[in-house]
């Protein structure tokens, strides 16, 4: 198996053990790897996988933030690639989750106060560790726009 093919496959299980389908992986390293815009025709062919499929994934990835739909004049295919700080933009996706978790999280703990106190502060310390996460995940995409991670071989 080629090294890109190789890359493609285990970010295919990387998404998957995260909880996306496999298939969207694969799709984010195929673009990951060819850096350009791909069709939809284009990935399907390349991963040996339906074009409906693709259709799907592609749009969980840009509903996602990973990846962004383009158009070319005249021609009536969609194509993708990757957005230009993915990384990043997923940090503090993770970060606005966190905070909308901190909020219910919150408003069920002041309801439960007058009922049970101590499931009340339970519930408390783990809206703290949602909000202290969000902050710490929102430090570091700052930092990372100010200071973009380099590769090993750069």
């Amino acid at each position: 198996m080629a090294a890109v093919d190789r890359f493609i496959e285990e970010m295919g299980l990387v998404l998957q053990d995260s909880g996306a389908p496999r298939i969207a992986g694969r799709i984010f390293g195929l673009l990951l790897a060819e850096g350009r815009e791909m069709s939809l025709s284009q990935i399907s062919e390349r991963l040996g996988v339906s074009r409906a499929s693709v259709s799907t994934n592609t749009r969980l990835l840009a509903k996602g933030g990973v990846l962004k739909l383009t158009t070319r004049a005249g021609d009536r295919q969609d194509y993708y690639q990757m957005v230009q700080s993915p990384y990043t933009d997923m940090i503090g996706d993770v970060a606005t989750r966190f905070r909308r978790y901190a909020a219910t999280m919150q408003a069920c703990a002041a309801a439960l106060r007058a009922e049970d106190q101590d499931a009340a502060k339970r519930i408390d310390h783990l809206t703290g560790f949602y909000s202290q996460s969000a902050e710490i995940l929102d430090q570091w995409a700052e930092t990372l726009r100010q200071r973009p991670p380099q590769g090993d071989s750069e």
